[in-house]
C-alpha cells in the first residue's frame, strides 16, 4: 500500500514539474518572439484558419458548458433562485477564460 502511494506521489510530482518546465519554455519563447518581432503573440490576421476556428470553438464551448451547468447540473440554482455562489464562481471563471483567450489574440 505504501509503495503504491509513493509511486502515485512520484508520478504527480514528475507531472507537475513537467508542466512547470513546459510553461517556462513557453514564456521563454514568448520573450524571444517579443524581442524579434515586437509582439509576444501572433496577430489575428496572420493566424491560420484552424487556429481561429479553435479559439472561436473554445469560446462557444465554454458558453454552452456554462448554460448546461446553469440549467441542468447540481450547481444550478434551486427553483425560485436566480443564482447561487457556485454558479457565480463558475460563470466568472468562464468569462475570464473567454476574455483571456480573446485578449491574447488582440491586434
Amino acid at each position: 500500500m505504501v509503495v503504491e502511494e509513493l509511486v502515485v506521489a512520484t508520478v504527480i510530482i514528475l507531472y507537475i514539474s513537467l508542466e512547470i518546465g513546459v510553461m517556462a519554455y513557453a514564456f521563454k519563447k514568448l520573450k524571444e518572439n517579443k524581442t524579434k518581432t515586437g509582439r509576444k503573440l501572433m496577430p489575428w490576421s496572420s493566424m491560420a484558419t484552424i487556429q481561429k476556428t479553435m479559439i472561436i470553438g473554445l469560446c462557444l464551448t465554454m458558453i454552452v458548458f456554462f448554460f448546461w451547468l446553469y440549467n441542468y447540473s447540481i450547481f444550478g440554482p434551486e427553483p425560485g433562485e436566480f443564482y447561487n455562489l457556485e454558479i457565480v464562481l463558475i460563470g466568472l471563471g468562464t468569462a475570464l477564460t473567454i476574455f483571456g483567450s480573446l485578449w491574447m489574440v488582440r491586434n
